[in-house]
């Protein structure tokens, strides 16, 4: 009886826990142990969910896309987007050069009503907008838009910055996606740390575009996985983004 009633106030206090700090926070040891990863948000592409290991992009955790122009990497977040608002959670885009195309998104099946965008005045602004948006919680995925080319002391900024975040992504379970453009020579920005963080970076090459009559209707890009903790790197797979009723996500 006494066992019973001990055993009900540690599952009170970690159903407590959990509440204030996020489900990742404790957990026991037969939950530690059935765990071989993360809990996952699909991408909307089977064949990239596949690739992953795990279903899809891993749950508080970093996932850097990355790409040169056009490849499908903005629409591969933003239908992970989707996914995760299919799942009842809100989502955010934060939009660094201002240029979001509200139309795409919906296209992608992205709705507006639990969708929050924010338009920072620069980059370090946009830091701080994003931390304080993690720390307050009740976010289940966010698009940072976008990494390129940057002065030292955003380098920096960034850097310490992913610190500070990577230990509350791991207790809210937030799925923190980052766009980062190269360019067309495919030379990574230099000084950056965010390999480092990522426990997940997914590089997009186009390969063609796809005709109708033509017509471009959608394209085909090559998606090799650069770094995955939770299963195998160097695995890639053909992905399809065609424009034909709304943005259709296809496998090869």
């Amino acid at each position: 009886m006494a066992r019973t009633r001990r055993t009900r106030q540690l599952q009170h206090t970690i159903s407590v826990i959990q509440q204030r700090w996020g489900p990742a926070a404790i957990r026991t040891a037969r939950e530690s142990d059935a765990a071989s990863g993360p809990p996952a948000l699909p991408t909307g592409f089977r064949a990239v969910d596949r690739l992953l290991g795990i279903g899809g992009l891993p749950r508080g955790r970093i996932t850097e896309l990355v790409a040169s122009g056009t490849a499908g990497q903005a629409t591969l977040a933003a239908k992970t987007l989707r996914e995760a608002q299919r799942l009842g959670q809100q989502v955010a885009w934060v939009d660094v050069p201002n240029a979001v195309d509200l139309d795409f998104l919906a296209r992608c099946g992205v709705g507006f009503e639990a969708l929050t965008i924010l338009r920072p005045w620069d980059f370090a602004h946009a830091l701080t907008m994003t931390g304080d948006l993690l720390r307050g919680g009740g976010i289940g995925a966010l698009v940072f838009d976008r990494i390129a080319s940057l002065p030292p002391d955003a380098v920096e900024a960034l850097d310490v910055a992913l610190r500070d975040w990577t230990p509350t992504l791991d207790r809210s379970l937030c799925t923190l996606i980052f766009l980062t453009e190269t360019p067309p020579n495919g030379s990574y920005p230099a000084g950056l740390t965010l390999p480092f963080f990522a426990s997940a970076r997914l590089l997009f090459q186009r390969q063609g575009w796809l005709y109708r009559r033509r017509q471009v209707v959608g394209f085909t890009s090559k998606v090799t996985v650069l770094k995955n903790r939770f299963g195998p790197s160097r695995q890639a797979a053909l992905i399809q983004v065609k424009y034909t009723n709304g943005i259709q996500a296809g496998d090869e």
